[in-house]
């Protein structure tokens, strides 16, 4: 059974929350997100209603044995995005961590996303 360490050894790609870029997940393969307080693993499989996006986060520097861990699952269609945010950490700016996963025809991206809070 794989575990949450193993994926992320096995991941091939990074995202640090403020970094400004997109990265091409590829199908059916694991890839680490690092949004700050919450760190994980994210893949997307091409299904017959559209990209079945999923990932994966455990909070770290938690203090427990056992992370909170927190899972979204969606499907994208062509030309969609979703983002998915964490907190920013009490006494910081406040800002929270985004990522956004895009379709974009046949491929699906990432990226780290600046969202204003309101």
């Amino acid at each position: 059974m794989r575990t949450l360490p193993t994926l992320l050894a096995a991941a091939t790609l990074a995202l640090v929350s403020g970094t400004a870029f997109a990265a091409e997940l590829q199908a059916n393969r694991s890839s680490t997100i690092d949004l700050g307080t919450f760190r994980g693993s994210a893949y997307y499989t091409a299904e017959k209603g559209g990209y079945r996006v999923v990932a994966t986060l455990a909070a770290v520097n938690s203090g427990s044995d056992i992370p909170q861990v927190v899972r979204m699952v969606t499907t994208l269609n062509p030309d969609q995005t979703v983002h998915l945010s964490v907190p920013g950490a009490l006494g910081a700016d406040g800002r929270d961590a985004t990522v956004a996963f895009s379709r974009r025809g046949d491929r699906v991206e990432v990226a780290a996303a600046d969202i204003a809070n309101d």
